[in-house]
């Protein structure tokens, strides 16, 4: 048996935009996912552990529905899939590139079966009906952007079929080999803004929760529909001290300011806060310390965009 491994995947992990909910298009012209470093799927069966009376070991074991998770994190080279996880819809619900939309996300890699010495075949994955649940943007200080987007599907196919069964698919023929954002890509001086004033800092994070209602319907093994209820956005930083004291003034205030952060500076490429209420300072002072005064921040905006 030749056993597989991540780098025997052919097609790495792209996606295409559903038009209905848990269907890809025919003819769907797939986008490449950015530069993944990990993608980690979780299956799950909601499961009733029937006990029968008089009897001392389990009568049944029942599955009630199927709950599919899996988590992608990435180093960007553009925001088009951030936005799924950042964007507000409209209220028909038909907003294209936002939370509206559900994603068909596909790979394939090749595949043996056990004890037999080829041919190693193409197994397709196809992810559907994915919605983004929670996402986070993290950039520091001699690092990378990194984005970590926890998503759901409705259902996931594995199949060996051409084409993973697709109707005439135009898969991703030249993945890109543009440069992942780092730290640096963001530019020096102004990349965080907060009130009108541009702060040094050592790192900041912000997250996006779009509190997924995965919507299980009497009868179905899996999801009908991903509907996002309520959005959540919180904001990190750890900045280096200044004579500036805004944030302290806005926090006694208990205001909000307008904020932003430039992830690329081409472009640029930026997420901007309404009303970043900071509702935590925290610093530390100790006579052993051998860096520099930071202290770090915490709290949260009514609402986050992020530039296509």
């Amino acid at each position: 048996m030749v056993p597989t491994s991540v780098h025997r995947y052919l097609k790495l992990p792209q996606y295409v935009e559903e038009t209905t909910f848990g269907t890809t298009p025919n003819s769907a012209a797939f986008i490449d996912m950015s530069v993944i470093n990990s993608l980690r799927t979780t299956y799950a069966n909601a499961t009733e552990m029937y006990r029968k009376l008089g009897r001392r070991t389990m009568f049944k074991y029942l599955k009630m529905g199927t709950d599919l998770t899996f988590t992608i994190s990435y180093s960007p080279v553009d925001t088009s899939l951030i936005r799924y996880g950042t964007e507000n819809g409209n209220a028909t619900g038909t907003a294209v590139g936002t939370i509206d939309k559900s994603l068909t996300i596909a790979n394939s890699r090749y595949q043996n079966t056990w004890g037999a010495n080829g041919p190693l075949v193409e197994t397709f994955f196809l992810r559907k009906g994915c919605k983004c649940d929670s996402i986070t943007v993290t950039t520091t200080s001699r690092g990378m952007v990194v984005v970590e987007m926890d998503m759901i599907a409705s259902t996931i196919v594995q199949s060996q079929s051409a084409n993973g069964g697709l109707t005439t698919p135009v898969w991703v023929s030249a993945p890109t080999t543009a440069t992942p954002w780092s730290n640096l890509a963001g530019g020096c001086g102004n990349k965080l803004t907060i009130g009108g004033v541009s702060y040094p800092f050592k790192s900041a994070s912000f997250t996006v929760n779009n509190s997924i209602d995965s919507v299980d319907v009497d009868g179905c093994d899996f999801v009908a529909w991903l509907e996002p209820t309520t959005k959540e956005v919180t904001f990190t930083a750890e900045i280096l001290a200044q004579k500036d004291n805004a944030i302290e003034t806005a926090m006694d205030a208990g205001a909000g300011l307008p904020a932003s952060l430039v992830l690329n500076a081409t472009g640029p490429k930026t997420a901007t806060f309404t009303n970043l209420f900071i509702n935590n300072k925290t610093e530390d002072d100790d006579s052993s310390e051998t860096a520099v005064k930071t202290y770090t921040i915490s709290g949260n905006a009514d609402d986050v965009t992020v530039t296509a």
